[in-house]
């Protein structure tokens, strides 16, 4: 008897490890299915045969939130019932939600938390060790597997980017941005930290790991981080080396060319353009001061321009929020984009009532001009998972947080400064879908015990 359970629980530990993994492979897909979605159904799979086999019961009130949250959702599927890629869409984020909850409650229940950390713990030390390897490839042209994933872009079949020519080289990883490296593997870099005995030398990987993101997001979640371990006293050297691996690789400059010039991304380098080039600079360093002036304005714009997408979420939250009683999973992103493409529809109208009438016929797309155009056609991601879920499920999702917080506050201090950092790291990824690896992380940090042998 005790051989066949013992059997059960290596397959079982071996069925975690490989749904990790696959979720980690974010940047990957299989006959146009990513590895993230395919590893995320395995992991559901498994939590499901648990709850089955450990016979766990699921709270009516559970249940009862559970329909609660949904109802804009229920309310609004009449919208989509004849569109076969909204219904592919919705029934992707109910998935996403409904395994959140589940998952997170199953995890807090089971008896099997040391199996999920053992494993999570080796996907994460796997996946850290094949993301330093690819920094270092792409640097110097190694061998990397092929990304055939579609990148992040409007169109849906961008390439992803890992290539800067004049800002630092960002780790990537297995990911298509840093920002999604970030959103995934800190909320279990936390677990890990919290539940699990950690080496001196993986602190340092993970250190570096982080740092060459260069992700923003990370910095804030570090710097969370650190203060809760100050609040609930769990400094010790582990923390330093982390920090001090972190903030020299975040700050620290790697340019690709520079490092490795011969790398084919790089633009090689042509007399003739190196002239014009510093003529141009000969140019630049004799203007008077108020052609300065203008440059200063100028590079003062194309900040601003590249901050656009942060101040578009900021300006459409502060103006709906207080109106919103749930969009529904499938209606926020386009109610999101309505509100973006204000402005250049009312361009358009303007472009087309004072432009000849061929540029309608020349220009099927009706998009003619310099605006941001692919609003007109293509929905865009709120990309704020806090945002997205407040949006789409309404403000009961906000009391539902609060509470949930406030019970561990109340009941055990230290234990609620925790849950409230997992929640934080979760609600400000970059991916809007409550994924089952964020239930994972969350139903884990329920838990009191420390596990130092894994």
């Amino acid at each position: 008897m005790y051989k066949n359970y013992s059997t059960i629980e290596k397959t079982i530990s071996v069925l975690f490890l490989f749904s990790f993994i696959l979720i980690f492979l974010d940047a990957y897909q299989f006959l146009s299915i990513p590895l993230s979605w395919i590893g995320s159904f395995f992991l559901f799979g498994v939590i499901l045969y648990i709850y089955k086999t450990e016979h766990i019961k699921i709270n009516q009130i559970v249940i009862y939130g559970l329909v609660l949250t949904l109802l804009p959702t229920i309310f609004n599927l009449s919208e989509i019932i004849f569109l076969q890629e909204k219904i592919i869409y919705t029934g992707l984020r109910l998935f996403s939600f409904i395994s959140f909850v589940f998952i997170t409650y199953i995890i807090a229940q089971t008896d099997s938390k040391f199996l999920i950390l053992k494993s999570l713990k080796s996907a994460f030390l796997f996946i850290t060790y094949f993301s330093l390897y690819v920094f270092i490839a792409q640097i110097f042209n190694f061998f990397e597997p092929f990304r055939n994933r579609p990148g992040t872009g409007i169109f849906g079949f961008d390439e992803q980017t890992n290539f800067w020519i004049y800002g630092s080289h960002r780790l990537i990883g297995s990911f298509r941005e840093p920002i999604f490296l970030v959103s995934i593997l800190f909320p279990v870099f936390v677990i890990l930290h919290f539940k699990t005995n950690i080496t001196k030398l993986n602190y340092a990987l993970f250190g570096i790991l982080f740092g060459l993101t260069k992700s923003e997001l990370v910095f804030l979640l570090v710097i969370c981080l650190t203060l809760v371990d100050i609040i609930i006293r769990n400094i010790n050297i582990n923390n330093f080396i982390f920090v001090m691996f972190f903030i020299p690789c975040f700050f620290i400059q790697i340019q690709e060319c520079v490092i490795s010039p011969e790398n084919y991304e790089c633009p090689q380098s042509d007399p003739i353009e190196e002239k014009v080039i510093n003529k141009t600079v000969n140019e630049i360093e004799n203007l008077d001061n108020n052609s300065l002036e203008t440059s200063q304005d100028l590079n003062l714009n194309i900040i601003t321009f590249q901050d656009e997408e942060r101040l578009d979420i900021v300006s459409f939250t502060t103006q709906n929020l207080l109106f919103n009683t749930g969009l529904g999973f499938q209606n926020t992103n386009s109610v999101y984009t309505k509100y973006l493409v204000t402005n250049t529809s009312y361009e358009m109208y303007l472009v087309n009532r004072t432009l000849p009438e061929y540029l309608n016929i020349r220009y099927l797309s009706e998009t003619f001009g310099t605006g941001r155009y692919f609003l007109t056609y293509q929905d865009i991601n709120i990309q704020n998972n806090l945002l997205f879920n407040v949006f789409s499920i309404g403000m009961i999702y906000v009391i539902f947080i609060f509470g949930l917080l406030l019970f561990f506050l109340l009941k055990d201090f230290n234990q609620g400064i925790k849950v409230l950092l997992i929640i934080l790291s979760i609600s400000l990824a970059s991916f809007e879908d409550l994924l089952p690896i964020f239930g994972l992380c969350l139903g884990l940090m329920f838990t009191m015990e420390r596990y130092e042998d894994i």
